[in-house]
């Protein structure tokens, strides 16, 4: 049985725990040991994707209600840049947010570590998906609410199957007049340096047979705010620029080479510039992966070898 008391009890009980959250907790993980703060931020991070992915499914359903699909990971990624960001002390300043307002399009954006989510948290336009791999699909929580939320999921294992998924992406784009977030990379690139992998094909074969823009979206490096082979996870600023969008109006299947060069050297120069480590920056070559001209195959992640990296 509730008694009044318990009623009265509830907001008193949200206003504390909220009050301990972003007030008292970020105080008590800045002044931790280096290895323990990194510990529990990389809990804060996990409990905030938890009730990210439990809201989500919540989120989505009224959305669908409401006829705001359109909203659904906008909303979200808020949400879970307001739980994970703050605790951890990450603040983070956005660079031509006007250009967020381009829509459809196909959002690329480099792709560090499992932290990029704090990335998508501030920075994930309205009317866009995210394309994913199919084994996200079956985590808990979050597997329902990117499943509600319209993602595209992508069968790495299966090119039949991936080659139908881009073509139903496509078709989705103009049905919904929504865009599509990808990591052009493909897989984290956790490199030392202020740096890309080779781009795969995907995105800009996507955004050739959609006939809408590229949207590129640049995170500085950010082993200053977390590094997971130090073990380190102090927060800091961490700079993002949205880049001017780049049309693809009359492009063909023949320009796609030219159009994936063009975005890559681009996102490499802005992050160049925002690069603060001091260190000499000698540029790999990485960009002798040769890549073929199938769509889906592109979207798949396979080993990089002789390459420099961080360990994860």
């Amino acid at each position: 049985m509730f008694t009044e008391s318990s009623y009265i009890n509830v907001p008193v009980t949200v206003a504390v725990v909220s009050l301990y959250y972003f007030f008292v907790l970020p105080r008590i993980l800045a002044v931790l040991p280096q290895k323990i703060q990194f510990v529990f931020k990389c809990i804060v991070v996990l409990v905030a994707t938890i009730i990210m992915s439990v809201v989500g499914c919540i989120i989505s359903i009224v959305c669908a209600i409401l006829n705001k699909r359109h909203i659904i990971n906008y909303v979200v990624a808020r949400v879970f840049n307001i739980l994970a960001s703050h605790p951890c002390g990450v603040t983070v300043r956005v660079v031509g947010q006007e250009n967020l307002e381009t829509y459809p399009a196909i959002v690329v954006c480099n792709h560090q570590s499992s932290m990029d989510m704090m990335v998508l948290g501030r920075c994930f336009p309205k009317h866009c998906v995210v394309m994913a791999k199919k084994e996200l699909l079956y985590f808990p929580f979050l597997g329902i609410f990117m499943k509600l939320s319209n993602a595209i999921f992508i069968d790495r294992k299966n090119h039949k199957k991936a080659i139908e998924s881009t073509t139903q992406a496509v078709a989705d784009m103009k049905k919904h007049n929504s865009g599509i977030w990808v990591f052009p990379e493909g897989t984290r690139a956790r490199l030392d340096t202020a740096d890309l992998l080779p781009f795969k094909k995907g995105a800009f074969h996507l955004a050739i047979q959609s006939q809408q823009p590229i949207l590129p979206i640049v995170a500085e490096g950010y082993s200053h705010i977390y590094d997971s082979s130090k073990r380190s996870f102090p927060g800091g600023e961490l700079e993002i620029r949205v880049l001017e969008p780049i049309p693809t109006t009359g492009l063909t299947a023949d320009d796609v080479n030219d159009l994936m060069e063009k975005t890559r050297n681009l996102m490499l120069k802005h992050l160049k510039e925002m690069d603060h480590s001091g260190n000499p920056r000698k540029s790999e070559d990485l960009v002798t992966a040769k890549t073929t001209a199938t769509p889906v195959s592109d979207q798949e992640d396979g080993p990089v070898k002789k390459r420099k990296t961080l360990k994860d």
